[in-house]
C-alpha cells in the first residue's frame, strides 16, 4: 500500500462497545486485537460503533467503561474513535459517552445518521467539537430512503456540514462513505465519483 501511495486512514471495526450481548472482557480483546492490527499497518484510528439494544443509561455506562478500559491499553499511535451511529446516532449521545472517557478516544462524525434522527447540523457541531477526529461525508433521498447518491444528488444538508466543519477548524481527513455492499442497487463508486457536486442547499 505504501509502495502505491495509498493511506491507510482507519481500521473499520465492528466492535460494538456498548451492547449487552457481549462481555467486557469479549469487547475489550476484540477491539485490542483491531488496535493491533491497526498498529501493523500504520493506521492512526480505529472505528469502534456504540451498538447497543437500546439506548439509555446502562449503554452508556457499559460504553464508557469498555472505552476508558480500552484508552489504558492503547499505543500512543492510535487513536479509537466512536461514530455517530445505531444506538447513539446524534452528536449529543457521542458527546454524552465521551465527556466520561480519558484518553486516546475521539469522535466520527457520519453526517447522515444525526441529520435523519432530527439533531440540526449546528448541535452536532458544538456536540463534537471536543472529540472531532474524523468526518464521514454520504448523501441520500431522505431520512428512509438511503441508497447512496453522488454528493448533493440528495437531500442531506452537506453545504451545512462543510461549513461546520470549517468553523471548528477542522483539518482531518473527509471520507466518501458509499455504502454499495448494503445497497447494491446503489450506481458504481467509480461513476458516481465522475458527478460534478452541486451544492445549492
Amino acid at each position: 500500500m505504501a509502495t502505491g501511495g495509498v493511506t491507510v486512514l482507519a481500521i473499520a471495526s465492528y466492535v460494538r462497545v456498548a451492547s449487552g450481548e457481549t462481555s467486557d472482557d469479549e469487547c475489550l480483546a476484540d477491539a485490542l486485537a483491531h488496535v493491533e492490527l491497526a498498529r501493523d499497518l500504520g493506521a492512526p484510528f480505529v472505528r469502534v460503533f456504540p451498538g447497543a439494544e437500546e439506548s439509555g443509561a446502562q449503554a452508556d455506562a457499559r460504553a464508557v467503561r469498555r472505552l476508558n478500559a480500552i484508552a489504558q491499553r492503547l499505543p500512543d499511535d492510535v487513536t479509537v474513535l466512536l461514530e455517530t451511529h445505531d444506538s447513539h446516532p446524534q452528536g449529543v449521545d457521542i458527546a454524552r459517552v465521551l465527556s466520561q472517557v480519558s484518553g486516546n478516544v475521539g469522535a466520527i462524525w457520519d453526517v447522515l445518521h444525526p441529520w435523519r434522527t432530527g439533531e440540526p447540523i449546528e448541535v452536532t457541531k458544538d456536540a463534537l467539537a471536543p472529540y472531532l477526529r474524523h468526518a464521514q461525508v454520504k448523501d441520500v433521498l431522505s431520512p428512509t430512503e438511503r441508497t447512496p447518491l453522488p454528493l448533493g444528488a440528495g437531500t442531506v444538508p452537506l453545504t451545512e456540514f462543510y461549513e461546520a466543519l470549517r468553523e471548528l477548524g477542522y483539518q482531518g481527513w473527509l471520507a466518501l462513505e458509499w455504502e454499495s455492499k448494503w445497497h447494491p442497487e446503489a450506481i458504481p463508486l467509480a461513476e458516481a465519483l465522475t458527478v460534478k457536486p452541486a451544492f445549492t442547499r
